[in-house]
């Protein structure tokens, strides 16, 4: 009992468990998610790009889709993903993706677990599900602005 009430008398963030950070402000919530990426697991780090970080890419070749699945690493890499969701829900990795999308790429690969993955949806690797999002966003943001201008100007 004594520990933890000089920890929290302290007020020092918890790193290890980042869900019991009170996460008032947006840079605690942040720090919060940094720290969840941080809780790394031994079966994420045998291989290169199993570890989620800021940037979000998560890349499984298809020859190891089945050791990423079944050994540890894909539910490691959904905890990771639950506790940032928890403690910062509109968190967005650094590829603008949030962690809805790095959840659905990462379970439907381990459903099916025929083919590898790779979560950085860029310019260079794009995906149709954020073509289509950036259309529909662009029409949104075009039908708001004629809006706006013909409530601002009577036209």
């Amino acid at each position: 009992m004594g520990s933890d009430w000089s920890v929290m008398q302290s007020g020092a963030p918890d790193m290890t468990e980042p869900r019991k950070n009170a996460n008032l402000s947006p840079f605690e919530s942040w720090r919060s998610a940094y720290f969840c990426m941080q809780n790394t697991s031994y079966y994420c780090t045998i291989k290169d790009g199993y570890t989620i970080g800021m940037e979000g890419v998560i890349n499984v070749h298809d020859s190891d889709i089945k050791n990423f699945c079944n050994n540890g690493c894909y539910d490691h890499t959904l905890y990771v993903l639950t506790c940032i969701k928890d403690v910062k829900s509109d968190f967005f990795f650094q590829t603008k993706q949030p962690v809805s999308y790095v959840w659905n790429v990462t379970s439907r690969a381990c459903a099916s677990q025929l083919n590898g993955f790779n979560t950085n949806v860029t310019a260079h690797n794009p995906n149709s599900g954020s073509r289509v999002y950036g259309r529909v966003h662009m029409s949104l943001v075009s039908a708001l602005t004629t809006m706006a201008f013909i409530a601002t100007f009577a036209v």
